[in-house]
């Protein structure tokens, strides 16, 4: 009992043991919060790819509106129409369109899916024997055209011998556009907007 020969070498094993199960808690926290700013940084890029979803629909509505007989200027691409490149900072960038007018789209969407959506974008590019596996935003819209009332003015000095003038009104279109994108890791995020046409501020077709 009192002999002390090797002490030394059980204190420096148990501070070894001690030192281990320190790194190996160190090195877990850090796995984990590794996993958790990749879950967010995805989350992200999910829901910003489902809004940019948004604004090409929008762009793509005020086209459609200044070219009523709908887009003709397409290439094909196994059976799809698509406008390649339509976004100049994301080079292979492709647009699907599914409804050639899309300013006659009326009622409500559902969730767009590959088979019902009127608009796809795919960052990426697009390849027509991988569409379902590609990372893309589907979007829906539908327009309700209601009328603008107008104003009577009661015109003063200046303006005699008119009496009464009237503002005229006018339309607009009301668009319910929603975007689904589907990105990395099985993320999907869904993204429900209005947009307002007012009728007679088109823009010029390109498409």
């Amino acid at each position: 009992m009192n002999n002390e020969n090797g002490f030394v070498l059980v204190g420096a094993l148990l501070i070894m043991t001690l030192l281990v199960l320190i790194g190996i808690s160190a090195t877990t926290s850090s796995v984990l919060e590794l996993q958790i700013s990749g879950a967010d940084r995805i989350h992200a890029e999910t829901f910003y790819q489902a809004d940019s979803g948004t604004q090409i629909a929008v762009r793509l509505i005020e086209e459609s509106l200044g070219a009523t007989e709908g887009f003709t200027n397409l290439t094909s691409d196994g059976g799809f129409d698509v406008l390649k490149d339509p976004d100049p900072d994301i080079a292979n960038s492709t647009i699907v369109i599914g409804t050639k007018d899309l300013w006659r789209n009326e009622g409500v969407p559902d969730e767009p899916t590959d088979a019902d959506r009127d608009i796809a974008y795919f960052p990426e590019g697009f390849n027509p024997a991988a569409a379902d596996a590609s990372l893309r935003t589907n979007v829906t819209l539908a327009g309700l055209t209601t009328t603008v009332e107008g104003e009577g003015l009661q015109m003063v000095a200046g303006y005699e011998g008119k009496g009464k003038g009237t503002a005229g009104g006018g339309g607009k279109i009301t668009y319910t556009i929603h975007s689904r994108h589907f990105g990395r890791s099985n993320s999907e995020t869904n993204i429900q907007v209005a947009w307002l046409h007012v009728i007679g501020l088109e823009l010029e077709g390109r498409y």
